[in-house]
């Protein structure tokens, strides 16, 4: 069982690089519905990896998808339990894929949220870190990228209404990056240590010195709740895994709106991760709830 404190929000979200005063800020977070601090939906990272995938020893693990649910915010003072298991095991061309979910439920026996995650399991090795292309900048691509960062936006306390969303509406960019191993070292102190094959975790991370599966999407994740403001809540979220972006390489992601309920207060998100020179790294979509200015706030838990 992992507690959601106000210490553990805090060092997740400078893991991932996001400063919404919504997970740190108790003054900004006390004025909002919640309250108190609140944890952004990735945080349950922190609470377990999600990689279900065992045996096959001396073979990498790759998340190629993930499929997150969830039904609860993550209000500090939370007890959560999660509970895995493996759903699923086929082989694809010559290559193990399994299929691993974890619940996640509060001490009080509520469903907080379920994960859903498919690894393949690749014989060959990954490419020594020696042997990578290094990513150059000139300074004027440090500096547009670091331009580009502070330009960066977010809703806050002010409501996003269903009623004023368009198809095709963009949701913003979020920058990561130049990724630096000080950002992988901080990804695996928010989250749980550093990832070995003994603890069965997806690869990555700061032996890889790879940005991993995971992060990634807490990256994506970070898109919506920082479009979606203070009010709105992320209920879905499924994303297809590409690749891992090395050291040195920057992520952009951005996202837009392919779809509005307006009587559900469901607004559906398509969302994309690309790194410096344009390459896909992930792509996902999603479904976000927002208040409604008929109909009020948002409901929890998700029906």
């Amino acid at each position: 069982m992992s507690a959601v404190t106000t210490d553990a929000i805090r060092h997740f979200a400078w893991g991932i690089g996001d400063d919404n005063p919504l997970w740190h800020d108790p003054e900004h977070a006390g004025g909002s519905r919640w309250g108190g601090p609140v944890a952004p939906p990735s945080f349950l990272y922190a609470v377990d990896e999600g990689t279900v995938a065992p045996g096959h020893q001396g073979l990498r693990r790759v998340v190629r998808s993930v499929e997150w649910t969830w039904w609860h915010a993550l209000t500090e003072g939370m007890r959560i339990t999660p509970t895995a298991r493996l759903v699923d095991e086929s082989d694809r061309g010559g290559v193990a894929e399994q299929t691993g979910e974890v619940e996640f439920e509060s001490d009080e026996g509520d469903a907080v949220a379920t994960l859903r995650t498919i690894c393949v399991r690749p014989a060959e090795p990954l490419l020594a870190v020696d042997d990578r292309p290094e990513v150059r900048y000139s300074g004027d691509q440090v500096a547009e990228i670091e331009r580009r960062i502070l330009d960066e936006t977010r809703r806050g306390p002010e409501p996003r209404l269903v009623e004023d969303i368009e198809v095709g509406e963009p949701l913003g960019e979020i920058v990561k990056g130049p990724l630096s191993i000080m950002d992988v070292v901080a990804w695996c102190a928010a989250t749980q240590g550093t990832a070995s094959d003994a603890d069965e975790y997806s690869g990555g991370g700061l032996h890889d010195e790879l940005a991993t599966g995971p992060e990634q999407v807490a990256w994506l994740c970070q898109v919506l709740t920082d479009w979606a403001g203070d009010d709105g809540f992320v209920h879905r979220l499924g994303v297809e895994l590409v690749t891992c972006p090395p050291l040195g390489s920057t992520t952009t992601c951005v996202g837009h709106v392919v779809g509005v309920d307006v009587e559900r207060r469901r607004v559906e998100v398509d969302l994309t991760a690309t790194d410096q020179d344009g390459r896909i790294s992930a792509r996902g979509s999603a479904t976000v709830l927002l208040p409604s200015r008929t109909a009020g706030a948002v409901q929890l838990p998700v029906g």
